[in-house]
C-alpha cells in the first residue's frame, strides 16, 4: 500500500493556490494546513479550493505538528533560507519555490541543511515539466542535438500592477534583480538542456517604461559552457511586450528552437524546421504552470528514495549562474566564474 504524506504549506499567496490544488488532488498527499503571516488568508485559500485544513497561528505551531512530512516553502524569498533550514532540521522533505534564496549564502545554507538532514527536495523550476521541454529533453537524449555549439534563453515578462504581489516583486528587497525574480527560469532551462555554464559576462539597464522597479529590470549575459559552447541569456521585465519564453539550442547534429526542430542527419531531406504541436510555456500565469506533474514526480522520488533532477543539489547550480550574471553586471561587465562546487 502506498504511503500517504501530510503536507504543510508556508505562505498563502498567488502561487500557493496551485500547490493547494496539486496536493489536494494527489492520492498520496493530504494538506494538513498552512501558515501565513496575514491572519485569515490561509483559511480563505483552503476554503476556496475545498480543503478543510488548519491555519497555524505561528511558525512554531506549524513545525510542532508532526503530521507534516512535506513542507512547501512558498513565502517571499527573503525568508526562504530560514524556513527551509528549519524544515530540514526537523526532518521534513521540502518543495522549494524559486528563487532558492536571494544570495549565494542563502542557497549555501539550504543545501547544507538538506545535506545534513538527508531529506528530499524539489525546486520549482517548474518549466522542466512543461510538455515542450519534456519533448526537447527526449530529443536531446535521442541524439538529435548532438554536441552543443550555441544556446539562447529569453525570459521576457514585464510585471504589471494587476499581478498579485506586484509591489513586492518590483522591490529590491524581495525582487533583488531581474534574473533572480524571473530570468532564473531561462537560466535553469538552458542549463538543464544544454549543460553546465562556467562563466558569465553581463550588463543590465534601468527602467524606462515602468519606473516602479527598484532594480535594473533588463539584463543580458554572454555565457560560456563547460564543453566550450557559448550562449546568451536575456531577461526583459520592462518593455511593451507580452510574456515570451524562448529557448534555442544549436548543435552538431541538429537545432531545437522552442517547439521546432531541424536536423539534416536525423530527418533527411528536411527543407526547414518542423513544428511539433504541444503545450508551450506561453503564459506567465501560475495556473498555466505544470505543478501537478512536478508534485507527482516529487512523491515518486520520496517513495523510491532517489533525488529529483530538480533537487537543491542541481538547482544550486542554476542559482550560481544567476548570481554570477548579477555580479558581472554590478561590475560593469567583468567576466565572472560560476561557482559550481
Amino acid at each position: 500500500m502506498a504511503q500517504r504524506y501530510g503536507v504543510g504549506i508556508l505562505g498563502a499567496g498567488w502561487v500557493a493556490g496551485e500547490y493547494v490544488k496539486a496536493f489536494r488532488d494527489h492520492p498520496q498527499t493530504e494538506l494538513i494546513g498552512i501558515w501565513n503571516r496575514t491572519p485569515g488568508k490561509a483559511t480563505a485559500l483552503m476554503r476556496a479550493h475545498g480543503v478543510n485544513g488548519i491555519e497555524y497561528e505561528s511558525l512554531d505551531d506549524f513545525f510542532r505538528d508532526d503530521r507534516i512530512q512535506i513542507v512547501a516553502s512558498v513565502t517571499h524569498p527573503t525568508v526562504r533560507a530560514d524556513h527551509a533550514e528549519r524544515a530540514a532540521q526537523t526532518g521534513r522533505h521540502i518543495v522549494l519555490e524559486k528563487p532558492v534564496g536571494l544570495s549565494q549564502q542563502d542557497t549555501d545554507r539550504i543545501r547544507e541543511a538538506v545535506h545534513k538532514a538527508g531529506v528530499k527536495t524539489v525546486v520549482s523550476f517548474v518549466l522542466r515539466w512543461n510538455p515542450q521541454f519534456v519533448t526537447l529533453r527526449q530529443l536531446i537524449k535521442e541524439g538529435v542535438l548532438g554536441d552543443l555549439i550555441y544556446a539562447e534563453g529569453d525570459y521576457w515578462h514585464p510585471l504589471k500592477q494587476v499581478y498579485p504581489g506586484y509591489r513586492s516583486y518590483v522591490s529590491r528587497e524581495i525582487g533583488r534583480s531581474a534574473v533572480i525574480t524571473g530570468g532564473c527560469h531561462a537560466v535553469d532551462m538552458v542549463r538543464y538542456l544544454g549543460g553546465e555554464i562556467v562563466e558569465a559576462v553581463a550588463f543590465s539597464a534601468g527602467p524606462k517604461l515602468n519606473l516602479d522597479y527598484e532594480y535594473d529590470p533588463v539584463s543580458v549575459a554572454a555565457v560560456r559552457f563547460a564543453n566550450g559552447a557559448v550562449g546568451k541569456l536575456s531577461t526583459v521585465m520592462d518593455a511593451d511586450t507580452p510574456y515570451i519564453f524562448n529557448i534555442r539550442l544549436f548543435g552538431t547534429e541538429g537545432t531545437l528552437q522552442n517547439n521546432t526542430v531541424y536536423s539534416s542527419k536525423h530527418y533527411p531531406g528536411a527543407l526547414g524546421y518542423w513544428e511539433f504541436p504541444t503545450i508551450k510555456p506561453d503564459s506567465g500565469d501560475v495556473s498555466h504552470h505544470p505543478f501537478v506533474p512536478e508534485i507527482a514526480h516529487f512523491i515518486e522520488c520520496i517513495d523510491n528514495n532517489v533525488e529529483s533532477h530538480a533537487s537543491i543539489y542541481d538547482a544550486y547550480k542554476s542559482m550560481a549562474v544567476c548570481y554570477a550574471i548579477d555580479e558581472s553586471a554590478r561590475k560593469g561587465g567583468q567576466p565572472v566564474r560560476v561557482r559550481n562546487d
